[in-house]
């Protein structure tokens, strides 16, 4: 073997090497410990400076890579952070200064790995939630072929009095429905679309009506005021719901 030859097989070895150590460092290894709560705090105001978060209710972890944390503002604005484990750091990837219902899409293609959070302001005084998994029906004609879609509406309760800020995975009945639905679509097109984008799941919509304790309408008020972003991950709006469009 020429010298010339060792030489390389030396750089590919350590370049492989410096590969494998990368991938490891920055999308393998176990996440370190969470941030303080002056971290998270300091995370938040840098992130939004009209944000003025100045108080971690709690730090929840939805799993390994993911954390939630409910916090209070300075004007008494109720919000949500949420933060990822990515390239060996923790990273806000999503915030709010309203706490409305969210729902999280860990992998937009799983259902399983959906979460619902929040956190309810206590001075709309609401003591719980219906929570509505809905697809309204519908049709229309492709290559000939006509294709009707009843509709879909199934109901949870949240008890917000008990647990004003949370996460919680879908009901395991939205969760088989949802994987249905996409098994379907798997049937009409055998080799999954567009990397695993199913239209059927973005057909579907969450909503929620909330209540006080004497079971009357309580609008969120301040619980729904107020603005948020977010960046690399998929989040979808739970709607404020009338009762006219129930079924």
């Amino acid at each position: 073997m020429t010298r010339k030859r060792k030489i390389k097989r030396i750089i590919g070895f350590f370049f492989t090497i410096s590969i494998v150590v990368y991938v490891y460092y920055f999308h393998l290894a176990n996440p370190s410990s969470f941030l303080t709560s002056e971290e998270i705090l300091s995370d938040l105001n840098r992130h939004s400076y009209d944000l003025k978060a100045n108080e971690v209710l709690e730090m929840i972890e939805i799993d390994t890579r993911h954390m939630y944390v409910p916090f209070m503002t300075k004007d008494n604005k109720y919000g949500m952070g949420l933060w990822k484990w990515e390239k060996h750091k923790w990273t806000l990837i999503a915030e709010s200064d309203n706490g409305a219902p969210q729902v999280l899409k860990i992998k937009p293609d799983d259902p399983s790995s959906y979460k619902i959070y929040w956190n309810i302001h206590p001075d709309d005084d609401i003591s719980y939630g219906e929570l509505y998994f809905i697809r309204d029906r519908n049709y229309h004609m492709t290559e000939g072929n006509d294709n009707y879609f009843p509709r879909i509406q199934m109901k949870t309760i949240i008890n917000f009095e008990d647990i004003p800020y949370g996460v919680l995975d879908l009901p395991s009945e939205w969760q088989e429905v949802m994987q249905v639905l996409v098994k379907i679509e798997e049937a009409k097109e055998p080799v999954p679309f567009n990397n695993g984008f199913f239209p059927v799941l973005h057909d579907i919509y969450f909503g929620w009506i909330s209540y006080n304790n004497e079971h009357e309408r309580q609008r969120p008020d301040k619980t729904h005021r107020g603005r948020g972003s977010s960046s690399g991950i998929e989040l979808q709006h739970v709607m404020y719901l009338n009762e006219e469009q129930l079924e």
